[in-house]
């Protein structure tokens, strides 16, 4: 990281400065994805940018950011940073590997943070969404068949600020894409998967320093098809999973701090769809708490409930669940 000559990349924004009568950063960031060009990488040094006009990247630059570069939204805005690649003619979007890495993007209360959409194996990693207005994330658009193989990992998706409620923290419309080791806090909506046949591992939502946040929050809301969650944490929330289509959870957990007080919660509320759930642990810290409600076509194999009742816990012909107080 040291500067644009030892650097790896094709512009560096710190060769743009502002202009005159320039009072935000948005027009030099896009001087700089200009200059990079197609298929080219733009570096973002450390530092504070204001966002004043949103980012609308659509030329296949890939965008490497230092981990304390901080894109914040400056005044109301659909998202601090777009990232449309479509080209005309072309079905599939083409040129594969582009990236996103790094960075903070912060929509501030007053904007949603990312937005990528029309991809082809698309990379996004280490970078963190802070405060997104609606969104965190957002891959595709609704009604859309937008792009596939999507590649994401090691993402924070925060809010820290109150007024915000019934956002969400990472949303695709995208399919056939794989997302590891993602952590979403405080986001009404911790992940929501509007698509089909996606694969999550080691993703943990929880909430609760923001209280306003837990009054209908939902940790993962999956509403596609063919969704598989392996090893994954619903930490604190009024409805674990929402399952609406079929889906298979795998070594994942359900816990509600009680610290937080929160009643009448769901482990899983499952709507339709063959559901899978093994080797699970869900542990009921507070007195109204269901760990299943739903249509019945679910299938529990090999998982360990603790502090509900044998009442309390579902289970049907070939079932092995283990039961401890």
């Amino acid at each position: 990281f040291a500067g644009a000559a030892t650097g790896p990349w094709d512009a560096d924004v710190a060769d743009f400065p502002r202009q005159a009568g320039e009072t935000g950063d948005s027009a030099r960031i896009m001087r700089a994805v200009e200059a990079a060009g197609r298929g080219g990488v733009v570096w973002f040094p450390r530092g504070e940018y204001a966002i004043d006009a949103m980012l609308n990247v659509t030329n296949f630059t890939s965008l490497q950011l230092h981990p304390f570069a901080h894109l914040k939204a400056v005044k109301p805005l659909p998202f601090v940073l777009t990232y449309n690649s479509r080209e005309k003619g072309i079905s599939r979007p083409g040129t594969l590997n582009l990236f996103i890495r790094g960075g903070d993007f912060d929509g501030a209360g007053l904007a949603s943070c990312v937005h990528v959409k029309w991809r082809h194996h698309f990379t996004l990693s280490d970078a963190t969404f802070r405060n997104g207005l609606k969104v965190g994330l957002q891959f595709g658009d609704e009604g859309q068949t937008p792009g596939c193989e999507m590649i994401v990992n090691n993402i924070y998706c925060i809010c820290d600020r109150p007024g915000m409620a019934g956002n969400v923290g990472f949303l695709t419309y995208i399919g056939d894409s794989h997302f590891t080791d993602m952590i979403v806090v405080d986001y009404t909506v911790g992940i929501r998967d509007a698509r089909w046949s996606n694969r999550y591992t080691r993703c943990h939502v929880w909430g609760g320093p923001v209280r306003e946040m837990l009054d209908d929050s939902i940790n993962y809301d999956v509403q596609g098809g063919s969704a598989i969650f392996r090893d994954c944490y619903c930490d604190t929330g009024k409805i674990g999973f929402r399952v609406d289509g079929q889906c298979r959870i795998s070594g994942c957990q359900y816990f509600s701090n009680p610290i937080f007080k929160l009643e009448d919660i769901t482990c899983i509320a499952h709507k339709q769809g063959h559901l899978i759930v093994d080797m699970g642990l869900f542990v009921k810290t507070a007195k109204n708490v269901k760990l299943y409600d739903g249509c019945g076509d679910v299938t529990w194999t090999n998982c360990d409930v603790q502090g509900f009742t044998p009442e309390e816990t579902p289970w049907n012909g070939g079932v092995a669940v283990r039961t401890r107080s």
